[in-house]
């Protein structure tokens, strides 16, 4: 019942995301002065660690003491999983048989350093691979930490926090890809902009999901196009990690402050050992509708001050012309009369 519970979990961890560049995890007030870093943060991230079914190869990594004291360093395989917020890897104590667990197959000389304060101790690691190992990304961590004289590793517990587990540990991520038919596949879901927009910045966001054999780090671009068709932004997103099987959330905006119209917005992705390509276009809008209103609506009101002045103007020329008209007429009757006066 414990193994099945902990396999579910480590599932679950290994269908989470892995954020940090180093694995540091949280320290106990006893162990705050010490310092070890791990070296390096990851391996074989860029399918450097490429191995066959049945084959066996070495590299190492290396754990530095930072404090003003000599350590006694442990170092362990260990498969991990991810804590619930998915930024921080947590090394479980039993291995694990999964698509993707290596910490079986690995074997660390020497597992125990004595290191001096300031120097950098190296692991060697033994990769055994298993004649039937599946094809595609296989992934442990090598963790460290400061003996206690005991083999006995904390056990994870899902309620309690990383902090009162783990207390001071380090570690690498390690990548390792067994060579072979690997299925590569991603996809960009929900890509999403406001429907409308006053004024920037834009905010948007959409999900990659990789549904490859192997993790992938896709290169991500968002382009944006006009009513015309012209494009006008291309925002490039930073690059993530996402392992085999999981959906990632990217979130980003478009700095643009103002704008007028439709847009066109276009996620472009760039994944896998050959380059494949995945796309999701979306439209939104990005026009200031109340500076827009407020300029009609002076424009109106200057129309109909023109509209009332030329009213009055035609009125007032009307006017005149009347008057005109019968002083015409006045001046037409008075010539007549002189006319009769003189005749008589």
């Amino acid at each position: 019942m414990k193994k099945s519970a902990l396999l579910t979990t480590t599932l679950i961890g290994f269908a989470s995301l892995f954020i940090s560049t180093q694995v540091a995890f949280a320290q106990s007030p006893a162990l705050a002065g010490s310092s070890l870093t791990a070296i390096p943060p990851r391996l074989g991230e860029d399918l450097s660690l490429k191995v066959k079914p049945g084959e066996k190869i070495q590299t190492s990594v290396r754990v530095r003491n930072g404090s003003s004291e000599m350590m006694t360093v442990k170092s362990l395989a260990q498969d991990f999983i991810v804590d619930m917020g998915g930024e921080t890897p947590i090394p479980v104590k039993d291995n694990v048989s999964n698509r993707w667990s290596l910490a079986s197959w690995l074997i660390l000389t020497p597992s125990v350093h004595e290191v001096q304060p300031g120097d950098i101790a190296t692991v060697n690691i033994i990769i055994d691979v298993p004649e039937d190992a599946l094809p595609g990304g296989h992934y442990a961590m090598i963790t460290h930490q400061p003996s206690s004289g005991s083999d006995a590793l904390p056990e994870y517990d899902m309620g309690q926090t990383p902090a009162a587990t783990l207390q001071q540990r380090v570690g690498t991520l390690l990548y390792v890809t067994v060579d072979g038919p690997i299925n590569e596949a991603a996809f960009i879901r929900e890509l999403n902009f406001p429907k409308f927009t006053e004024y920037g910045p834009v905010p948007f966001s959409f999900t990659v999901d990789n549904q490859s054999d192997i993790h992938i780090s896709p290169q991500i671009g968002i382009e944006i196009y006009n009513l015309f068709g012209k494009k006008v932004e291309t925002i490039d997103m930073t690059s993530k990690n996402i392992f085999p099987f999981i959906a990632r959330d990217f979130e980003g905006e478009w700095d643009r402050i103002w704008g007028f119209g439709p847009y066109t917005a276009k996620a472009v992705m760039s994944y896998g050992s050959t380059g494949q390509l995945a796309m999701a276009t979306t439209t939104f809008w990005l026009l200031p509708i109340t500076i827009l209103m407020a300029i009609v609506i002076t424009l109106l009101a200057i129309i109909a001050v023109i509209i009332v002045i030329r009213r009055h103007l035609l009125h007032r020329r009307g006017g005149e012309q009347a008057q005109i008209e019968m002083l015409e007429s006045k001046g037409s009757e008075l010539e007549q009369e002189k006319l009769k006066q003189f005749e008589n």
